[in-house]
């Protein structure tokens, strides 16, 4: 049964963001067909669009969707993971972005051999938010069971940017290497033993590309065998992106990002180039932060930091209008805002990005320090108290802390200042002029 047509209509409604029409036709296909794994990340992608334009409500989903939840946790336990699919997805109507139901609608969905649906679910959830570990190594699983090697390589490249010791990780990176390198080099028809010498050595230079650190001299002499066959092949997009890889990691960014440029002449809707691309911009323009502090140019450090945060707020708005969901986004939006003096639009964002659980805490500080630019100081405390629970220790509760009793000083709050910066000498007696201000407020 050709369902494509149904599918054209769904996504026709998410352009016209009429998201309770394009969930119910993708509801209806996924009833006929539950395996169909466009459906499912259609399905998953309008939620998340849904919940982007209104964010939804965690008690709402708590007191509404908790039967659903129970209902799936039990027919988890008596093994029924196509019928705990069907409730978690209940769930996710109400709180589309709940980080573990949506992992655990993959897992029964894969346990229920429904495989491609799982996959849109984990790559969908991996893509929306980024940082989560769990998503991007079951989605770069899936990849590979179903013969999609490169795309498995980028889910675990994804997963080891988020933790570079994951070993799953490390390990299932540098086998889909080596196997993405086999493949390449047809070493199994190969002929003769001159063939089978030239194989193997393609299969090491393949091998190393997809390696994640290579040292100076190996940089070097890849790099001048590259850039002699671009004299030649001067267009040729394998060899401009491997190039610049390569000059990126010479700490060469200005030629890095010459390259990437050309490239995204010729691929405007590259979304990785255009990642890439503005990654590079905002690394130079720091290099230009450091150079003008180096030389004590005061009024060049001023203006460079100044188009360092215009070039941040650009590249985050970028992400953010084309993935509305990705709240890692709205928190680099939001800081950047911040950091350029649009406050009340730097909290818009920050009040988006608290529903990331990476983020939450420090989203929560931020939010403190814009609400003191805007002389609400009440407001301030309840964000930097917040953080600071939410951070327990480290850094992060000391600067809250600080901050606590830096307001409460101006409000005039003696004895709690006092307290605020006597928990931070508990932990840490040469943090800022803290004790300073504990001995001089004894005095």
């Amino acid at each position: 049964m050709d369902l494509s047509k149904h599918l054209e209509n769904a996504a026709d409604a998410v352009k016209r963001r009429n998201f309770p029409l394009a969930i119910k036709i993708y509801g209806q296909v996924l009833q006929i067909q539950p395996d169909y794994g466009d459906a499912r990340a259609g399905l998953r992608k309008a939620l998340y669009a849904k919940v982007a334009q209104k964010p939804a409500s965690k008690l709402t989903a708590i007191v509404v969707g908790g039967v659903s939840l129970l209902t799936a946790e039990i027919a988890r336990l008596c093994g029924r993971h196509a019928a705990a699919a069907r409730a978690y997805e209940r769930y996710l109507a109400l709180d589309p972005l709940a980080e573990g139901a949506n992992l655990k609608l993959g897992n029964a969905l894969q346990r229920a051999g429904l495989r491609r649906s799982a996959l849109a679910v984990f790559s969908c959830y991996a893509e929306a938010q980024p940082r989560c570990l769990d998503a991007c190594r079951a989605a770069g699983g899936l990849f590979y069971e179903q013969g999609k090697v490169k795309e498995a390589l980028v889910m675990y490249e994804q997963a080891l940017k988020i933790d570079p010791r994951d070993q799953e990780s490390l390990k299932a990176r540098k086998d889909l290497a080596a196997e993405g390198a086999l493949r390449s080099s047809n070493i199994e028809n190969a002929q003769s033993s001159r063939e089978l010498i030239k194989d193997k050595e393609q299969q090491r230079q393949l091998e190393r590309q997809e390696r994640l650190q290579l040292s100076p001299e190996e940089i070097e002499a890849e790099l001048e065998e590259l850039e002699n066959k671009l004299q030649s092949a001067p267009d040729d997009q394998k060899l401009l992106r491997r190039t610049a890889k390569l000059r990126e990691m010479a700490k060469d960014l200005s030629g890095a990002l010459d390259l990437l440029e050309r490239l995204l002449q010729r691929q405007p809707m590259d979304l990785e180039l255009q990642e890439l691309t503005g990654d590079l911009r905002i690394r130079l323009q720091e290099q230009m932060v450091e150079k003008a502090q180096k030389r004590g140019d005061e009024a060049a450090t001023a203006r460079a930091r100044k188009a360092l945060a215009e070039l941040r707020v650009a590249e985050s708005r970028r992400r953010v209008e084309r993935n509305p969901a990705d709240f890692g986004a709205r928190f680099q939006l939001g800081s950047s805002l911040l950091e350029s003096g649009d406050t009340d639009n730097a909290i818009a964002e920050l009040q988006q990005a608290v529903k990331d659980p990476r983020k939450k805490t420090e989203a929560m500080f931020l939010m403190g320090r814009a609400f003191l630019q805007k002389n609400l100081p009440e407001l301030a405390l309840g964000q930097f108290d917040k953080a600071m629970q939410a951070a327990g220790t480290g850094v992060l509760a000391k600067e809250a802390l600080y901050e606590m009793g830096q307001i409460a000083m101006q409000l005039g709050k003696r004895e709690d200042a006092l307290r605020h910066f006597t928990r931070i000498l508990e932990q840490d007696i040469g943090f800022r002029d803290v004790a300073q201000k504990v001995e001089q407020m004894k005095a």
